[in-house]
């Protein structure tokens, strides 16, 4: 293990002794999201002299993450509350939402935790290394948890633990913070106040009649295969770490060949011209030329170094890998590979985007619900602290399809059934318009009246 996997385990360990509990997180799921959080910072622990790192970590998340919210829209609708709820809280998530999903697919997942800020809903977005499960429910559902909260001020580390617990009372949320714990530990109790941002935070509420948790995990759709029975989810490359290290070596191999395949000329000292008796390289570029101590006999001067470069065939054996890579990470032939390479025709195209299709719609379906559960969150404490009028609310989602589909051709057959009337006309202006039945119907009316003051015949 690496210092700072040996770092994650004690500070898991210092969380266990403060709390007075177990955390279920393995030594094996600690070191698998290190690893996965030091390859999407492009810290890859296989580089060294000589191995050059394509950041191919931080390409297919940003990759995924982009296909999964493109276009994407989402509001709270159906009153009052649902409108300030929409304004001033929700429209800021859905900004900030390619962002966050990108960090999700890095490392597994991420949480979204409503809370109150100066008596106004807002969302604070935790990472996976400062989110520990503590339960779940039957379904595998995580429902108490704790956070860790860090700031260094005067010299000292200060850490605050926030524990979430969910229980037949409702959901309890207890403050615990520690200072003079170092990088890998909590350290001893201090009060709140010590730290100012801190100072106005309650050390235990318990707010009743709640029956799900105060927070929402974001996770990864895919099976997790470090630790299957572990209520976390895994990177996106999870899967795919081992031959992200053999594309790094395979392109470290390829600029080798382009170093060392430079054009260059030995050129015997003979040949060099002598300036107050030194060696005086001509006036090109210095790297082209090497003085040699050539055969006397040698009749040749100069002799011209210029091999035939192999770059072709390591950059065959890159794209092998990479095309490995997509499969195993769910990707389009094509997304990271040579697109040369992929599909030629409309129909192999189609039929290659199903794969990226099928895992961008699995990411979307996690953050819808997710998102669901922030709302239910922020709802609650809406009511429980009476910050808003009571009202119901109604949460709509859009996600762009054009990952798979061509938006003309499918307008032109949507078209094509209004015309033989297997669907109906506001039916089209819902899914190309984005407008809701009532509204496309209105519309509809509309257009079909004839203006005022005309004659309908006319």
């Amino acid at each position: 293990m690496t210092e700072f996997e040996v770092g994650n385990v004690l500070m898991v360990r210092s969380i266990e002794k403060a709390l007075g509990r177990e955390i279920p997180v393995s030594g094996a799921m600690s070191t698998a999201m290190s690893l996965w959080r030091q390859l999407y910072k492009n810290q890859v622990p296989w580089a060294g002299e000589g191995i050059k790192s394509l950041n191919l970590a931080a390409m297919i998340a940003g990759e995924l993450a982009c296909q999964a919210t493109l276009d994407f829209h989402s509001t709270i609708s159906g009153s009052q509350r649902a409108d300030m709820l929409n304004k001033q809280v929700y429209q800021d998530v859905i900004f900030d939402i390619r962002r966050w999903t990108e960090y999700a697919c890095a490392v597994g997942g991420v949480v979204f935790k409503p809370y109150l800020d100066k008596n106004r809903l807002a969302v604070e977005y935790v990472s996976a290394e400062r989110f520990f499960p503590l339960a779940v429910d039957s379904r595998g559902e995580i429902v108490s948890a704790v956070f860790l909260d860090r700031i260094k001020r005067d010299g000292k580390v200060y850490s605050r633990l926030e524990e979430h617990i969910l229980d037949e009372k409702g959901v309890t949320v207890r403050n615990l913070a520690f200072s003079d714990g170092g990088f890998w530990g909590l350290g001893k109790p201090v009060s709140l106040s010590a730290v100012k941002e801190w100072s106005g935070l309650a050390e235990q509420v318990t707010i009743p009649g709640l029956t799900t948790p105060l927070f929402s995990y974001f996770k990864m759709p895919m099976a997790n295969a470090v630790e299957p029975g572990s209520p976390l989810g895994v990177s996106v490359y999870a899967r795919a770490t081992g031959l992200l290290e053999e594309a790094d070596r395979q392109f470290s191999r390829l600029l080798w060949e382009y170093e060392g395949g430079e054009l260059a000329i030995d050129a015997s000292v003979d040949a060099i011209m002598l300036e107050n008796g030194d060696m005086k390289m001509p006036a090109l570029n210095k790297r082209l030329f090497r003085a040699l101590n050539l055969d006397a006999g040698d009749s040749d001067l100069y002799n011209i170094y210029a091999p035939t470069l192999r770059d072709g065939a390591y950059l065959d054996g890159l794209n092998e890998i990479l095309v490995h890579i997509e499969d195993i990470c769910g990707l389009a032939r094509g997304t990271i590979s040579n697109a040369n390479r992929s599909a030629r025709t409309a129909t192999e195209l189609k039929i290659l985007r199903q794969r990226s299709y099928a895992t961008v719609t699995d990411i979307q379906k996690s953050l819808q619900r997710a998102l669901k559960n922030l709302v239910v969150g922020l709802d609650k404490l809406a009511t429980v602290f009476a910050l808003l009028p009571v009202g119901k609310y109604e949460l709509t989602f859009e996600f762009d399809d054009s990952t798979v589909t061509d938006r003309s051709t499918q307008f032109a057959e949507m078209q094509a059934l209004v015309e033989q009337g297997v669907l109906h006309k506001w039916e089209l202006r819902t899914w190309y318009l984005g407008e809701t039945e009532e509204q496309a119907k209105r519309k509809l009316a509309e257009q079909e009246q004839p203006e005022a003051g005309k004659n309908p015949a006319v």
